[in-house]
């Protein structure tokens, strides 16, 4: 019993710190697109680690990650002016993310079939297991996205609907068949 309250009480201060990111990224977005500088850097620093890891997860190579997440803090930057500051910032910002993430994955080449050395250690060291993240790259984008965007990118079910354009039902949907293809994926791996 004290095992199950010591859990909720955590869940709800995980919950409290990501509502108070989600606040205080909004904020910053509202004084960055008043010409605020300083506050356009502040909020990159608070979505800098969660916007690497939503890219490594699409990409699964750290240098293209870093060029994709520097372009996704440009298109930021460059669309701060469309952002209504009287709606939630985080979908918004996840949606142009996700739209930025396509885009940028059409322009590149194709990727590899097998992680390479250099990407398999890291992974290892993130604890991520390499089968995983090769289902995840042989998901469809229209199922891979609302999986990374949820459990990677800490996004609830109404903000990855929001980002995508998706009522919560279809996000639910998608995240069941994409849950349910990387079960089928592991299952081959492992045979």
């Amino acid at each position: 019993m004290q095992a199950e309250v010591a859990l909720d009480a955590r869940l709800v201060g995980d919950l409290a710190a990501v509502e108070a990111q989600a606040s205080t990224a909004a904020q910053l977005a509202r004084q960055a697109t008043g010409g605020d500088l300083d506050a356009f850097e502040e909020l990159i620093r608070c979505l800098q680690r969660r916007v690497y890891g939503f890219a490594y997860q699409h990409l699964r190579d750290s240098s293209e990650a870093h060029d994709l997440a520097q372009e996704i803090f440009v298109k930021l930057y460059r669309n701060l002016g469309r952002y209504d500051s009287t709606r939630p910032f985080e979908p918004w910002f996840w949606k142009l993310a996700a739209n930025t993430t396509i885009n940028y994955r059409r322009k590149r080449i194709p990727m590899p079939a097998e992680l390479s050395d250099e990407s398999a250690g890291e992974t290892q060291n993130r604890q991520h297991d390499p089968a995983l993240l090769e289902a995840l790259a042989q998901l469809d984008p229209a199922y891979r996205l609302p999986i990374l965007l949820h459990y990677y990118a800490d996004l609830s079910l109404e903000q990855v609907g929001h980002s995508l354009d998706l009522s919560v039902a279809a996000v639910k949907s998608r995240l069941h068949r994409a849950r349910a293809q990387l079960r089928n994926a592991l299952a081959e791996m492992d045979e």
